[in-house]
């Protein structure tokens, strides 16, 4: 009900509003039959006047001069199994109005696919978007990837595993009394990698590449074991789509589980300080402290988890009062405080040199950043090797979790 009244002030919102949001609909990408929208905003004077254009916008060229803005691809949530790119038309215009080029695709869900269709989606989506940007007025080097939800899952999962294959994989999970077959994610498609390489440097050298520039996940689950033994608690595991989408094994949890991958990684790599080559640049990541939905324990495990991998750059922001934060009712209204502070998160990941008082946008107490002192990173470490030691051990002694 909360998304009824917001949508109602949208609507007045644009009436009154001065900004124009140019937005293309229906482009195909990937391997599949996925369509994306493109919204392009005022302040961008690369975005030209695409209003007339309608559902069949994608048979058309929309190419205009690249201005070099930052390019955001949002994936939204849905529990695995919901959603669809319309719905986050208002959130999409008030991203682009603050100058982005905003990406938002649809992606094959649940019951059509499951979590390794999902991620070749966003990967080929991610793909899309490095090859095509310039035509809208982006930056193919100044791409970020956010997910909300089931999206940052999704999101995380696709550059995380993506990250650990490059630098030559980790050992399986191997839960004792599990001999479901072990789901495979997708390796990413050659084309991103090859994109701005020669021939000659590829034969010189293996490429060790970032995907994205950086990460934006908002009230994710990272910790699919966890989230499983979260929603046994409550009697709904039944009902969740999660189970089936993940394989429905505690070796599968564990293999769809961005927090065990980046912490297994930590432990067992020949040299986990190239973590920093692979993974985003930067990475945002945020939680309601009340969210009930997920949980925040899922997204302080992972920011504990990079900053014991000393990746630079992180900033968990943990927003006092709030329950499940979720960009597509969040940041719908520019006037409202929430949405103000959010996209001044958004914006001192994506333009730090634009934005005064870096990590500071929170508009309370609870403020969590990987910016600490040595006292706070060994604290951090302890925790990692703590969560090493418990994480297969606690949880996956449940006979639930065994199937």
């Amino acid at each position: 009900m909360r998304l009824v009244p917001l949508f109602g002030h949208f609507a007045r919102f644009q009436l009154t509003n001065g900004k124009k949001t140019d937005m293309i609909k229906n482009v195909a990408y990937g391997r599949g039959n996925n369509l994306l929208d493109i919204y392009i905003g005022g302040p961008s004077p690369a975005a030209t006047s695409f209003s007339s254009h309608a559902d069949d916008d994608a048979e058309s060229d929309h190419t205009v001069e690249s201005n070099g803005n930052p390019v955001i691809i949002y994936v939204y949530g849905g529990a695995w199994d919901s959603g669809h790119k319309s719905m986050m038309m208002p959130m999409a215009q008030n991203l682009a109005n603050q100058g982005y080029i905003v990406i938002v695709p649809d992606y094959t869900r649940y019951p059509q696919a499951k979590i390794e269709d999902m991620v070749r989606d966003v990967q080929d989506a991610v793909v899309w978007t490095s090859q095509n940007a310039t035509r809208y007025g982006g930056d193919p080097n100044n791409i970020y990837l956010m997910g909300s939800g089931s999206g940052a899952h999704v999101a995380s999962l696709a550059i995380m595993n993506d990250a650990i294959e490059q630098l030559g994989g980790i050992p399986a999970p191997a839960v004792e009394g599990d001999c479901s077959p072990l789901v495979r994610i997708p390796s990413w498609p050659d084309q991103l990698a090859n994109l701005h390489t020669t021939a000659q440097q590829q034969q010189q050298q293996p490429r060790l590449k970032e995907r994205v520039q950086g990460l934006i996940l908002f009230s994710g689950v990272f910790d699919i074991t966890f989230y499983y033994a979260y929603l046994h608690k409550r009697g709904i595991e039944e009902v969740s789509a999660m189970p089936r989408v993940m394989h429905q094994s505690a070796n599968n949890y564990l293999a769809c589980s961005p927090s065990w991958i980046l912490s297994t990684a930590t432990e067992n790599l020949e040299k986990p300080e190239l973590l920093e080559q692979v993974l985003p640049k930067t990475i945002l990541i945020v939680h309601g402290e009340q969210d009930r939905l997920i949980p925040a324990h899922s997204s302080q495990t992972l920011f504990n988890l990079l900053c014991a991998a000393e990746i630079p750059n992180i900033k968990f922001k943990v927003y006092t009062g709030q329950s499940h934060l979720d960009p597509a009712i969040d940041l719908i209204l520019p006037s409202n405080a929430i949405t103000a502070a959010l996209l001044n998160d958004i914006a001192d990941v994506v333009r730090p040199s634009l934005v005064p008082g870096t990590g500071a946008s929170t508009p309370n107490s609870g403020i969590v950043d990987g910016q600490g002192g040595e006292e706070e990173h060994q604290m951090l470490k302890q925790q990692q090797d703590q969560y090493t030691k418990d994480f297969s051990a606690s949880l996956l002694r449940d006979p639930a979790l065994v199937f």
